[in-house]
């Protein structure tokens, strides 16, 4: 009896306070920052996600945990739906201010992260009791931050509480903001994380939003999802972990190494039967490998660089002659028009010729 009130404690101690879903889980917070500016607003958003939390929670618990996981999800956005519709209608006629007020972020809690995030971690692997237990936790942990944040808001923003004039003389309009919601989550967080440090050292709520819990039920791929047929209850289809752990061992193996070829002489050793009495063969000298054309001597680099080098200065020669023998068309002009000017650059050529050939 006593370990299961213990069991019962850690785990309400776990869901409510240690992994609460604002402000460790660090879920629905556009929700609880831009509605959250009443205690009005506040009773209705913390009304309308506990009870889908728990409603969603139980079903899953109940009904999905043989259905395949990408099936689980549009079936949670369903539920959600056919909940938050009567919810928003009830809220809409007695309360139309708050509702008006609240704008698309009421109707979008049918498809809150929550309850994706609790269903996936906790209904669809524990029993009924433990579930039930995990989604009252959540819930109250939820609708606990919502409605402080909701109200301190309100008396600080408006100098008002559940619309009841507080005479307050000074009101800080920004906490209506939702840069006023963040900053008094962030410092909500703060106080009760010092407050957890001091009472369970051992406990680390900073790590609560840890998504291997989810990811083991998400194993799988885009690919193997278009190309399997549908069977939500996996009956008779390819476990996707199985393929998975084949194809992480296919990338972990090693890639073998290559065997020595054998040549044609160690073939007919090989082959050969050995004498009874033979003698040991002595061991054949083994020869150095030959280089390679990449890793050739200094010295044979050095002639073919001197080769090349070689074969440049005698084109650069040949190009320059030609463009010395080659007189320009305004050149020949002046040599057309002057029979003098037309000697004399016939001596110099005569002259560049023989210095040439006695070189």
């Amino acid at each position: 009896m006593r370990e299961q009130k213990d069991s019962l404690r850690f785990m309400v101690r776990q869901s409510a306070v240690v992994k609460n879903p604002v402000l460790f889980e660090a879920i629905g917070l556009a929700p609880v920052v831009a509605m959250a500016v009443s205690l009005k607003s506040a009773i209705m958003l913390a009304a309308v996600s506990c009870a889908e939390l728990v409603l969603i929670e139980l079903f899953a618990c109940l009904v999905l945990k043989r259905v395949k996981s990408y099936f689980r999800m549009p079936i949670y956005a369903v539920l959600g739906m056919l909940i938050n519709v009567p919810i928003f209608v009830f809220f809409e006629h007695f309360a139309p201010n708050e509702t008006n007020s609240a704008g698309i972020f009421l109707p979008l809690l049918a498809v809150n992260s929550l309850i994706a995030l609790h269903c996936e971690r906790f209904a669809v692997k524990n029993t009924f009791r433990n579930t039930f237990i995990d989604a009252l936790a959540a819930s109250a942990g939820y609708a606990f931050v919502v409605l402080i944040i909701g109200a301190v808001r309100e008396l600080l923003g408006s100098g008002t509480i559940y619309s009841v004039d507080l005479h307050f003389p000074v009101r800080l309009s920004g906490f209506l903001l939702p840069f006023g919601g963040f900053l008094l989550l962030g410092f909500f967080a703060a106080a009760l994380k010092a407050l957890i440090h001091k009472k369970y050292p051992k406990e680390e709520p900073e790590t609560a939003f840890n998504l291997r819990e989810i990811s083991q039920s998400h194993l799988g791929s885009l690919k193997a999802l278009m190309d399997a047929e549908f069977d939500p209850y996996e009956e008779g289809a390819a476990e996707i972990p199985q393929e998975i752990e084949r194809a992480e061992e296919k990338k972990v193996r090693k890639p073998k190494k290559a065997k020595p070829k054998k040549t044609a002489k160690t073939a007919k050793t090989a082959k050969a039967p050995a004498a009874p009495e033979a003698a040991p063969a002595k061991p054949e000298p083994t020869q150095a490998p030959e280089k390679s054309e990449e890793i050739r001597p200094h010295r044979a680099a050095r002639e073919d660089y001197l080769l090349d080098f070689d074969e440049i200065l005698t084109e650069l020669d040949e190009y320059r002659q030609k463009q010395s023998e080659t007189p320009t068309t305004d050149e020949t002009q002046r040599l057309a028009s002057d029979p003098a000017a037309s000697a004399s650059t016939q001596e110099t050529s005569d002259n560049r010729t023989r210095e040439g050939d006695d070189a």
